[in-house]
């Protein structure tokens, strides 16, 4: 099992990573971004673009935003899964004094499986796009939302020539629970 860790970075109020902490290098690295893994950082970048997803960097932007508008800390989990192992991780966004927000991400637990090559960054692509929560890593097949292992085995992956690509979104599920701390206050 991994180590249970927090990565932690600051934004300015325009959302400008001005500083990160000593795990912010591992962190991109397990997250297959080794471009943002050395100095300078994403130092004077937006936050916004170190997502990987347009999704999930418009729901984090009304996080920020939310978080810098009511000055009240939000916390959420979510899933950030590897191809061998599923991680599960909790995310707190907290207003900074006098402007600005702490971003924290622990990993709170993780659970090993068999590797999935649907989640393999670099496997080759091609054909329809597949659907994937931003936020659970739970599949979207025919409007119904299932693990990822589940979904390879119901669409048959394996039998096809090349993987699909990924595009992200969100579950409802998830929206729900999102939409219910962006409501909050």
């Amino acid at each position: 099992m991994e180590e249970l860790t927090t990565c932690a970075y600051e934004l300015d109020a325009d959302l400008r990573i001005i500083w990160v902490d000593a795990r912010w290098s591992e962190f991109a690295i397990a997250n297959h971004a080794p471009e943002l893994a050395s100095p300078p950082w994403p130092l004077g970048q937006s936050a916004l673009a170190c997502v990987a997803d347009s999704t999930s960097a418009m729901l984090y932007e009304r996080l920020f935003q939310r978080v810098l508008r009511t000055r009240t800390s939000i916390a959420l989990p979510f899933r950030c899964d590897a191809p061998a192992r599923r991680r599960y991780l909790n995310l707190v966004i907290e207003p900074r004094t006098p402007a600005g927000l702490r971003v924290e991400t622990t990993l709170t637990r993780t659970e090993e499986r068999p590797a999935v090559a649907l989640l393999e960054p670099n496997a080759p692509r091609g054909g329809d796009l597949l659907r994937m929560c931003g936020w659970c890593k739970s599949v979207d097949v025919a409007g119904r939302w299932c693990e990822v292992e589940d979904a390879v085995a119901e669409m048959r992956m394996f039998e096809r020539g090349c993987l699909p690509p990924v595009t992200h979104g969100i579950c409802p599920q998830c929206k729900e629970r999102v939409s219910r701390e962006l409501e909050a206050m």
